[in-house]
Parts: structure tokens; C-alpha cells; sequence
């Protein structure tokens, strides 16, 4: 299982959910499984010899340091890196199925390096953003504009970099993908980012939708159920995820600031989440509007992906304001488990996983009045929060996701007895 950091240096959607997944797979004693986080000088030093390392010396989890990753070109520039090390790696301990979660600080060409050295392995990729055809952090909204981006060509991303020339984006677009060709099957949590990949040139047989599962809660929902509120009781808003412009993060504290000018003083809303890695200008922003609005505005920081259920029961709806398409949202899934109901942007695969009216509420994407309406209907529409909250369906379990999968690892073995038992193929 390979992704693209260990969620205990960054604990993001898609590294949590690699990391489940190889839990998942552990508890089964008839495999075993092996978890390598791709990370990068922020965590750890050069260590001489290896690129390799041991996770708090876990025999079954290790650390790939490379620090000389080009974004552009999603290529570990240290090739010896990959080419032997990565290779030696893989020598040793010869799994029969290599699932990448990202190429990210390890290189597209592990790709490669993974099919010549073993030649037989199934090579999974779920993919879980769109870095791959998006120089823009993967976000694929305009630069300058933040206008949402519809298709990545390289004439269009050219006009966002002026600086990169179309033809140096067309060859960074054949250079991934002909390290994609080695992927027997591509994964994707949302149908409507299969469908942009299908729309970029990854063939339609190739992409399975499976959606990213997530863990019981360790008390049971019953027990968890959520009571109608009264009126003088606050409703509590809860995000939960990376703080950044892109997320809505600025939007959603915006928000809460207009109702609370209106008057609605029994507003709560709860933030979790990563601020590190933002710029210095943003950090100061976020932290004087959290300032503004203390005590009804709280920023708790980061969590642990175990406190989830503890954090979630403490609120009463959950809030997704990102500005971009997002793809298949983990806090999505895990307030659906928790029987939240959640208001997001009206599009991409948020909108896929949320219905309007069904067991959330949507809002137009970066439109703050808009915002406003869905959280004021919370505090002023008597009986709403246990109306969606009784038509929210229970989101694919961990071990479900896990098992789903599993017919994906097995999938090349059987096509092979297949064809091996063929008159056709004899």
C-alpha cells in the first residue's frame, strides 16, 4: 500500500484512507500486507545509505524519503532513488499487488519500475485527485480568475502559466502517461472524477468507481442519535480537513460573521483542521477573523483521524464550502456515518455524495449569501436537521470498500487461469 505521505507526519484524506485500508487488510491473517508513506525533507533528514525507513521501527511500515521531487513533472529527479532502491524494495518483498494512492514525492516512473521488476504484480491506482492532469495543486480552477476549469489541455494550462509553453505541458501530459500504461486498473472514489479521467484519455475499461470506506464509529449510532434542539440552544457547525483558500475555509468564518451581524448569536461553528502549510498572509488572515469572532467561532487545530467519531457527536451539521470540485470528500463519508447532515458547494463530487434536500443542504460554490441561506434554513426551519437526518443512508464501511477491492487484486490471476484454460487462447 503506497501513498503519498504517512498520516502520522500529514494526516490528509487520502493518506487516512491508504492507511485504513492496509489496517483493513492486516486484520485479515491470510495476507500480508506492507504500508510505504512517500514523504519528504519536512519530516525527517537524510538518512545515508537508503532512502528507506522504518515508521517508529513498525516492521510493516516505512517511510520513502525523497527530496528532489519536480512537481511539474511529477518526477523524482534522483532516479538512482527509484531505479534501485525502489526496485531493491520491491525485489525484497515481492508483493503480488501494488496499490499506489499517488505518485507524490515518489515519482511517476515507480509505476515503471514497478512493472519491469515484477513483472507478474497487479498494479492498482486509485486516484484521489487531479494532480496528474493539473499543474494548479490539482484543483483545476483558473489561475487569476479561481474560475472552475472544466478540461485540462495544454493550451488551456498554458494560459494559466504563461511562463510554461503549451508543448512543455503536452510532453508533461505523454510523459505520465506513458508511466500509466503500466496500471492494470484505475480506481476512482466518485463518478464524476472517473469521468474526467475518461475525458483526459484513461480508457473507460480501465477506471472502476469504488467509493472510499470509513470506519464504524466505536459507539453505535443509537447511542450517538442526535435530539431535536431548542430554540435557545446554539446550532453547531463543524468543519473538518485542510484550511485553505481553496477549501472555503475564509468563506464558511465570512459566513458565520453575516449571521452573527444579523443577529443569530446562537451560532456555534467548530474548525479542525491543518493550518501549517499555508502562506504567511493567509495564517494571518484566518487567525484575526477567528479572533473577531471568538467565543463563537472556536480553531482546535489538528486532529487525530481516531477522534473523528468524539469530534463529529459534538456537532450538529457539517460544513464542505470548498471553491473547488473536490473529488470524493472523506469528512463526506464519515459525517454520513455519523448521521450528520451536511450543506456543501453544488458541485463535483461533493454534489455526488450529497443530494439537496435529501441528507444535506447545498449551497452555491464560493457564493457567501448563499451560504448564509442554507446555514440560516439550520437555525430557523423548524424540524429540518431530523428530516435529512432520517434519509441519510450509511456510507460503504471500511471493510466493505476493502472487499471491493480485493476482486480488483485477484482480477489479473483469474483473467490469466482464464485464458490459460481457453481453447481460444490454447
Amino acid at each position: 500500500m503506497i501513498a503519498h505521505n504517512h498520516p502520522g507526519f500529514f494526516p490528509g484524506g487520502g493518506e487516512i484512507f491508504a492507511y485504513r485500508m492496509f489496517l483493513e487488510l492486516k486484520r485479515n491473517a491470510a495476507y500480508t500486507t506492507l504500508f510505504l508513506g512517500a514523504t519528504g525533507k519536512q519530516n525527517r533528514e537524510p538518512h545515508p545509505g537508503t532512502p528507506f525507513l522504518a515508521y517508529e521501527g513498525r516492521e510493516d511500515e516505512y517511510l520513502f524519503w525523497g527530496d528532489h521531487f519536480d512537481y511539474f513533472q511529477q518526477s523524482l529527479r534522483d532516479s538512482e532513488f527509484l531505479y534501485r532502491d525502489f526496485a531493491n524494495f520491491l525485489t525484497l518483498h515481492r508483493p503480488s499487488v501494488i496499490h499506489f494512492h499517488h505518485t507524490l514525492r515518489l515519482g511517476v516512473e515507480a509505476l515503471t519500475v514497478a512493472r519491469r521488476t515484477l513483472p507478474d504484480a497487479r498494479i492498482i491506482y486509485t486516484l484521489h485527485d487531479f494532480i496528474p492532469m493539473c499543474h494548479r495543486d490539482g484543483q483545476m480552477i483558473r489561475v487569476g480568475t479561481n474560475a472552475l476549469c472544466e478540461r485540462a489541455t495544454p493550451a488551456r494550462c498554458h494560459e494559466c502559466f504563461p511562463t510554461i509553453s503549451s508543448a512543455r505541458f503536452k510532453a508533461r501530459e505523454l510523459f505520465i502517461k506513458a508511466h500509466f500504461q503500466h496500471v492494470d486498473m484505475f480506481v476512482s472514489p466518485s463518478e464524476f472524477l472517473a469521468e474526467r479521467y475518461r475525458q483526459w484519455g484513461i480508457p473507460t475499461d480501465k477506471i472502476s468507481v469504488i467509493a472510499n470506506g470509513t470506519p464504524t464509529p466505536q459507539r453505535t449510532l443509537s447511542q450517538k442519535k442526535t435530539l431535536p434542539r431548542s430554540n435557545n440552544q446554539p446550532v453547531r457547525f463543524g468543519y473538518f480537513g485542510q484550511i485553505s483558500s481553496y477549501k472555503g475555509t475564509m468563506l464558511l468564518l465570512k459566513a458565520a460573521q453575516e449571521l452573527i451581524n444579523d443577529g443569530f448569536n446562537n451560532i456555534e461553528l467548530h474548525i479542525h483542521g491543518n493550518i501549517h502549510f499555508q502562506s504567511d498572509d493567509f495564517k494571518e488572515e484566518f487567525e484575526s477573523t477567528i479572533a473577531k469572532l471568538a467565543p463563537r467561532a472556536q480553531f482546535h487545530g489538528v486532529y487525530p483521524p481516531e477522534q473523528i467519531s468524539h469530534l463529529m457527536h459534538g456537532i450538529d451539521w457539517v460544513v464542505v464550502p470548498s471553491i473547488w470540485w473536490e473529488n470524493a470528500p472523506l469528512v463526506i463519508s464519515e459525517a454520513l456515518r455519523h448521521q450528520k447532515p451536511v450543506i456543501c458547494s453544488d458541485i463535483g463530487g461533493m454534489a455526488e455524495l450529497i443530494q439537496h434536500e435529501v441528507n444535506g443542504l447545498h449551497f452555491r460554490v464560493g457564493d457567501m449569501a448563499s451560504l448564509v441561506d442554507a446555514m440560516r434554513r439550520t437555525m430557523t426551519e423548524k424540524g429540518l436537521q431530523q428530516r435529512l437526518i432520517k434519509q441519510i443512508t450509511q456510507p460503504l464501511t471500511i471493510k466493505e470498500c476493502v472487499q471491493q477491492y480485493m476482486h480488483l487484486y485477484v482480477q489479473k490471476k483469474t483473467m490469466l487461469d482464464a485464458n490459460i484454460r481457453s481453447p481460444a487462447h490454447a
